[in-house]
């Protein structure tokens, strides 16, 4: 499928690529367990656990590792070509440059594909996963040394469920214990007009039965015309089935939007609107800048390519120097198009593309001025 000239120039490209991106990933997990490797030690985590979260967090770090290390590699790669003399006897042969870095093209975009499985399969299980043995850990430690009733606890935890037309308050609510302290539910009809209310004093919702069960409160039902009460009943255990919100869905709304995997995002967008929940554009932008942010692979070849080969008229270090300039320049200009976004001034989806887009134009005229 590739000549001999393909093969030399991808495992000469792939040799440099694996050592940079082992020295970047290498880089990141020293930082990492420079930052909780005390905190670990300290929720008295065994070396098993010490050692799996780590395993399990590292797949994250993939997101910024990859795109970093393809661009330096391809950076330095063709400027061993071009030191060695090897890019001018490619052309001197009749090759163009498209023709010489074909497979670094063909690397680049299997990379995107590779980031766009990864970025919705193994990272958010891998920052999903790596946060919840984290709580495990600092939960239990605290649980032994200032109780149970005190640990994980997320204070005023309020709710709108608009689709369903349920509204929620939550004094105190226990991640650890997985249970709700002064709870109350109010259920609307269509016009929002409230016409029950569940109090209670403590609540849990019911994982294996997919409802809410309430302890030690009343159930009140109101007219809708006036809200005048129309009677109330005490009770020690109520199982509400028509009540099924997930307190997790309700927690990860008040977690920021960066924080949060792709399945996470996905979840609260497909749940609700931006009508019922003016925060979810915020999560929209996030998701959509992560599915954009998996064809930076491809950009950043983009990008390396024709500053490295057209860099060698004068210094090879001019092209590399615009090179990195213009990768960072694109990530500043991500993330002034998703603020844009945030604002509500462009779409969640073209604040998230569009950075994309114009790079593709660019790399196309860099490329053709480079032939």
């Amino acid at each position: 499928m590739f000549s001999l000239v393909d093969r030399y120039v991808f495992f000469e490209w792939i040799k440099i690529f694996c050592l940079v991106l082992g020295a970047m990933f290498g880089l990141q997990m020293i930082v990492e367990i420079q930052d909780s490797f005390t905190d670990l030690l300290n929720y008295d985590a065994s070396v098993g656990q010490v050692v799996f979260y780590y395993l399990v967090l590292a797949p994250s770090f993939l997101t910024l590792s990859v795109p970093a290390a393809i661009l330096v590699s391809i950076l330095y790669a063709l400027g061993i070509f071009h030191r060695n003399n090897e890019f001018l006897a490619f052309r001197a042969a009749g090759m163009s440059v498209s023709r010489i870095t074909r497979t670094l093209w063909f690397a680049g975009f299997a990379f995107s594909a590779s980031m766009w499985f990864l970025n919705a399969s193994l990272i958010p299980w891998s920052v999903e996963a790596s946060r919840k043995l984290w709580n495990v850990l600092e939960y239990s430690h605290e649980a032994k040394t200032v109780g149970a009733e005190k640990v994980g606890l997320v204070y005023n935890l309020a709710f709108d469920n608009r689709k369903e037309n349920r509204m929620w308050f939550i004094n105190r609510y226990s991640e650890y214990k997985q249970l709700g302290y002064g709870v109350s539910v109010s259920i609307m009809d269509e016009d929002r007009h409230e016409i029950r209310r569940v109090t209670a004093t403590e609540g849990y919702y019911s994982e294996l039965d997919g409802f809410w069960i309430f302890l030690e409160g009343r159930d009140s039902k109101f007219a809708a015309a006036d809200g005048e009460m129309l009677r109330t009943l005490p009770f020690e255990r109520l199982e509400a089935k028509e009540i099924d919100d997930d307190p997790g869905l309700m927690l990860l709304f008040g977690e920021r939007p960066k924080d949060l995997s792709f399945l996470e995002l996905s979840t609260i967008t497909k749940s609700f609107a931006i009508e019922e929940h003016p925060k979810v554009l915020d999560y929209q932008v996030r998701l959509h800048a992560l599915m954009a942010g998996a064809a930076s692979c491809l950009i950043v070849t983009g990008l390396a390519i024709p500053f490295a080969v057209s860099g060698v008229r004068v210094n090879p270090a001019v092209g590399i120097s615009k090179s990195i300039a213009l990768f960072f320049g694109y990530y500043i200009l991500v993330n002034v198009l998703n603020s844009l976004g945030k604002q509500e001034i462009l779409s969640p989806e073209v604040a998230a593309w569009a950075p994309n887009v114009f790079m593709v134009i660019l790399t196309y005229v860099l490329i053709r001025r480079v032939r």
